[in-house]
């Protein structure tokens, strides 16, 4: 795989160090489960370009995850696809919106990840607010506010990966539009969550979730349910789909599944308060 960066106006530039790449490195500081990186990806890795309207290359995904898992349940395999693709690409670009208020070259030229090992940045790229200490920098185009900068975070994962790769995926799974887009809805908000988490700052969630969402699947039903427990409180996902696990021999619904009753999962969800368990906010 070859990547010829370009610049804003498009033409080949030389930036030993891009704000992005930095942005990046700080996030990664911050919380190295993000598995997020800037630069050419180690081998084995895909280019996103090369998977979203490839209808072999997402065959070849899908074989792989019926491997990982022991499953020849395509349909179970397409659900985890969405998943897997979104997990690191989600948490490297959000991560970055929220630390410092960048948001990558998400382009899916300019993306190469692996289902189970993170995502790279290829692209200099970013956009930034007008304070930003960077915003004169020739790889960096300048947004009016946090609404546009959101807006573009959300309008590059939709034209770049959801659209092409639900289009290419339907083609050779049996799983439906609608599902690909709850679980990918699902997936932002829980990113969402266990970033804030991560960063100690539940506000965070509570603000970013329903703008969030909002933009990326306005009919969506997934949002936030609020937790509490022997006077502790926690966040954890209200989901709009079904991730399929419980269709796994061995497995069961998970403890957030839309297809649970709301009061059961409330019940089972008071357990990570409990003195001793995680955060609520970890139950995916």
């Amino acid at each position: 795989m070859t990547y010829r960066p370009t610049g804003v106006s498009g033409q080949s530039v030389s930036l030993s160090s891009p704000p992005i790449q930095q942005t990046l490195a700080r996030a990664t500081a911050r919380c190295p489960q993000v598995s997020a990186r800037w630069g050419l990806p180690p081998e084995g890795w895909w280019l996103a370009a090369d998977i979203v309207s490839d209808p072999s290359a997402v065959s070849e995904l899908l074989d792989q995850l019926c491997c990982w898992y022991e499953m020849d349940d395509r349909q179970v395999a397409a659900s985890f696809l969405v998943l897997a693709y979104f997990w690191y690409l989600l948490c490297g670009a959000v991560a970055c919106y929220f630390l410092e208020r960048r948001v990558p070259d998400l382009s899916a030229g300019a993306v190469a990840l692996h289902l189970r090992q993170g995502v790279a940045f290829l692209s200099p790229r970013c956009w930034a607010l007008p304070d930003d200490p960077a915003a004169g920098h020739p790889a960096v185009l300048v947004v009016a506010d946090e609404d546009a900068l959101r807006r573009q975070l959300v309008d590059q994962l939709e034209r770049e990966h959801a659209e092409p790769l639900f289009s290419t995926l339907r083609r050779v799974a049996p799983f439906g539009l609608v599902g690909m887009r709850a679980n990918y809805v699902d997936r932002l908000a829980s990113v969402v969550l266990w970033l804030a988490e991560q960063l100690g700052d539940q506000e965070l969630a509570r603000r970013e979730v329903p703008a969030l969402v909002a933009l990326a699947g306005p009919k969506a039903r997934t949002g936030i349910l609020e937790i509490e427990c022997e006077g502790r409180s926690g966040l954890v996902l209200r989901r709009g789909g079904c991730c399929l696990n419980y269709r796994l021999p061995g497995r069961e619904k998970c403890d957030t599944c839309c297809l649970r009753p709301l009061e059961e999962r409330a019940v089972l969800l008071r357990r990570y308060l409990a003195p001793g368990e995680g955060a609520a906010s970890s139950a995916r």
